[in-house]
């Protein structure tokens, strides 16, 4: 057995943390947003960092036998997304937008890290494979933000989304 894979929980409680703060920061500014598409971009990636988080819940309990303690990882989290977001929920301006998109595009980015870089660590092979899963999904979600931030910095407007499906 590899002696990274002893470290695979805590990695998938970062990997949980990760995916709270992404559904929370992109459920939030689907609401600052006005633009229609602007919205349905960002509940799909809301929805679908839950879904990931379930998926790496359902691991952690695979590995260790009991659930994760998901009310401090939840609600520290939920804090650190809010704390982004202007004190006033007014509609946000384009400059405003393209910093959002920035910063999500950096989460994006880190997500993408922390799953490659952890699918090289383990041979346990479910874990192994959800974060190599995981870490397409999550490419997938920085293009998006890219081609939102290129087009809102072009003309204005926003690029088109379509989720991604886990299969298994």
């Amino acid at each position: 057995m590899n002696e990274n894979n002893g470290k695979i929980p805590d990695i998938l409680k970062e990997a949980i943390s990760i995916e709270i703060y992404g559904m929370e920061y992109y459920s939030i500014f689907s609401e600052l947003v006005e633009d229609e598409n602007a919205k349905s971009l960002l509940k799909g990636l809301a929805r679908d960092e839950g879904e990931h988080r379930e998926y790496l819940e359902k691991e952690y309990k695979k590995l260790t036998g009991k659930p994760v303690d998901i009310k401090i990882l939840d609600r520290e989290n939920r804090e650190k997304a809010r704390q982004i977001f202007p004190e006033s929920l007014e509609p946000l301006g384009i400059e405003e937008t393209k910093d959002v998109l920035k910063l999500g595009i950096r989460t994006e980015e880190r997500s993408i890290k922390l799953y490659s870089n952890s699918a090289k660590r383990t041979d346990a092979g479910g874990s192994k494979e959800l974060f190599l899963k995981l870490a397409v999904f999550e490419k997938g979600h920085k293009e998006l933000l890219e081609d939102a931030l290129y087009y809102l910095e072009q003309e204005g407007s926003w690029y088109g989304y379509s989720p991604p499906t886990l299969e298994g």
